[in-house]
């Protein structure tokens, strides 16, 4: 007679412990429960499809319960019974809790604080609309190079390039993080030659201007951008906020009015909020002040650039692009090349406000490039606060001149 297999119960698997080897206990119908050293109690059921042995991940106990284990094992059976491969039919839909998406939440959520808020949320969007909607419900066992190369594809016929170099890079990560905690057996990204795999990236150029005829005009249409364009405030300040203050377009975007300091005329960032994961302090000019203080008559949110549509989220990374683009400046100038504008002008004037690169490059909130030098001297947000103030308030008065 075939040996029948006692049932389990949930009392049986929670006083289960681990042992110096991983061990299993069997529900019976294919359907059992490894116990591994680490203490983690992973579902699994073997089954046989086509005259082959094969075997599939149900999640994790207590994550999924006995109940719906068995519930899983019999949706599985009945595919089978339908001639249906239950590890490539969707119709199945199982929600395993060591699903790519949520291993690889577990992974960004252990990174966060590591990271600038930015860097955050650059990574998790990238991972949300490209790679969730295609793996992020499957098993890694059950995820094939294929799979991942797919992803990489349609990224790149999109022209998307640079995030699918960069998304390949967290996978794998990912997976590295998933093999330390026996949730997979192989890194297959590491079996991907990424050098064939991705196009060769051209280097992309940011648009900017840079010459002193042309800055003039583009001030001149910025001021003008109110009464030709039909704008709500956020667009109007922050075009006309960007040419005086270097920032990153993601600080500009996200500047709240808790980090303006009126009285002492600083703006004053926090390191999750900075590329480089480092505090930072800019003093402002008379000029910055006013426009701030104009823009203040309309506060309705955190931010000092309110979204039209909610006042519970900054403008979106395309508003000022969008809008330098109605104003003829596509291809020509983007929001982040008031960056590039501000750098060249004041490396190339360096005699007139005496100011040195490193002040540039500070105010630029960029990092000592010099290892050695980085290393004995310290990082501080009042670091050359009085130099930056001189630059800054030269910054202003130069485009000032230009109007």
């Amino acid at each position: 007679m075939p040996k029948i297999t006692k049932p389990l119960s949930d009392t049986e698997i929670r006083k289960s412990k681990p042992k110096e080897k991983d061990y299993k206990l069997g529900d019976g119908l294919g359907l059992f429960i490894v116990i591994k050293k680490n203490g983690t109690k992973m579902w699994r059921f073997d089954f046989s499809f086509n005259k082959m042995r094969k075997s599939m991940s149900f999640g994790l106990y207590p994550d999924v319960t006995l109940k719906e284990a068995r519930e899983k094992r019999e949706l599985a059976r009945n595919n089978i019974r339908n001639n249906i491969n239950p590890i490539e039919s969707k119709a199945t839909n199982f929600e395993v809790t060591t699903s790519f998406e949520t291993i690889a939440n577990k992974w960004l959520d252990i990174m966060k604080d590591g990271w600038s808020a930015s860097n955050y949320k650059k990574i998790k969007s990238n991972l949300e609309t490209n790679a969730y909607p295609h793996i992020g419900k499957m098993s890694f066992e059950d995820i094939k190079r294929r799979d991942i190369l797919d992803i990489i594809e349609r990224m790149e016929k999109r022209d998307a390039t640079e995030y699918a170099s960069r998304l390949l890079n967290n996978i794998q990560r990912i997976y590295k993080y998933a093999i330390t905690n026996e949730w997979a057996e192989h890194n297959i990204i590491a079996d991907i030659d990424k050098g064939n795999a991705l196009k060769k990236r051209k280097k992309q150029h940011i648009p900017a201007i840079t010459n002193e005829k042309e800055i003039k005009q583009l001030l001149e249409d910025i001021n003008n951008h109110e009464q030709d364009f039909k704008s709500d405030f956020s667009t109007i300040f922050a075009l006309k906020l960007f040419p005086y203050l270097p920032f990153r377009p993601y600080n500009l975007r996200f500047l709240e009015w808790s980090e303006i300091d009126f009285e002492n005329e600083l703006i004053d960032i926090e390191a999750s909020k900075m590329k480089m994961d480092i505090d930072f302090v800019m003093p402002i000019s008379k000029q910055v002040i006013k426009i701030l203080e104009e823009c203040k008559k309309y506060e309705s949110s955190k931010y000092v650039f309110p979204s039209q549509t909610t006042n519970l989220k900054p403008i979106s990374e395309n508003t000022v692009n969008h809008a330098l683009h109605k104003m003829g400046y596509k291809n020509r100038h983007s929001s982040h090349g008031f960056r590039s504008m501000f750098s060249t002008i004041c490396h190339e004037n360096i005699r007139e406000h005496g100011c040195q690169s490193d002040i540039i490059e500070s105010c630029l909130a960029h990092a000592e490039q010099n290892t050695v030098k980085r290393a004995y001297n310290r990082q501080s947000k009042m670091k050359y606060i009085d130099e930056k103030r001189e630059l800054m308030n030269w910054w202003a008065q130069w485009l000032d001149s230009l109007q």
